[in-house]
């Protein structure tokens, strides 16, 4: 009697076998449908049979392949803790930083719009300053022109009077008090400046001489000054 041969089965199924004609694709219109497998592409093949239990390689490969895996996901997650402990903080700080520049870049921008206004406010109290000193100098001029006038009127009196001492006192208070306004007139008008020293000394020279010539240059002297008035400062209103 023949003994049968032991039939070793193994574990793996082997992946050239034909499957079960149950399982082969119904042919319609004489033609064969794909199977489910063979649409997959190259790189399912591949991690078959890297991943596969069918062959050695791919038995070596598995755990390989688990440790790379390790490795990868465990320097993921170093990347995700760097991000999270060290890029996060570090870009809030500087948003923080640059938020704060921002910030300071537009207050100085409103102190500087606060000092180009402040100093056009100086500018223009500096003008309004200076127009109320022009004013304030020419009616002090003004003021002292008057006097040499009145010294001027005073002196034709008492040449009128014959009283020759009052006369030379009022004639050298006019002349201390002509230099006084002299600088004004002569920063307006040079040449007024020149005609009224001019008869104010032509007048005191001639007064000691001969009182009808005083008279005459007296009158023009007084005339003189009223002119002067006018045209420094306007006639009277």
């Amino acid at each position: 009697m023949d003994e049968t041969p032991d039939i070793k089965v193994d574990d793996q199924p082997k992946s050239d076998e034909t499957p079960p004609a149950a399982d082969q694709p119904e042919v319609k219109g004489g033609k064969k449908e794909p199977s489910a497998t063979s649409g997959h592409s190259w790189v399912y093949h591949v991690f078959n049979f890297f991943l596969g239990k069918e062959t050695r390689l791919g038995r070596i490969m598995r755990p390989v392949l688990r440790w790379a895996a390790a490795v990868v996901g465990l320097f993921a997650l170093g990347l995700l803790a760097g991000y999270l402990l060290l890029y996060q903080p570090s870009q809030k700080g500087l948003d923080s930083a640059n938020l704060q520049i921002l910030q300071g870049q537009n207050e100085m921008n409103q102190l500087k719009t606060q000092v180009v206004g402040l100093q056009s406010t100086l500018t223009t109290a500096n003008l309004s300053v200076k127009g109320a000193q022009d004013e304030i100098q020419k009616a002090q001029a003004r003021n002292s022109l008057l006097v040499v006038i009145f010294d001027v009127a005073n002196a034709r009196t008492y040449l009128a009077q014959k009283d020759g001492a009052k006369l030379i006192s009022a004639l050298d208070k006019a002349r201390t008090d002509l230099d006084v306004v002299q600088p004004y007139i002569l920063g307006v008008k040079k040449d007024l400046s020149d005609e009224l020293n001019s008869r104010m000394e032509t007048v005191r020279s001639v007064v000691v001489r001969d009182s009808t010539l005083a008279q005459s240059d007296l009158e023009n002297l007084y005339t003189a000054l009223l002119a002067a008035n006018d045209v420094l400062f306007g006639p009277k209103p």
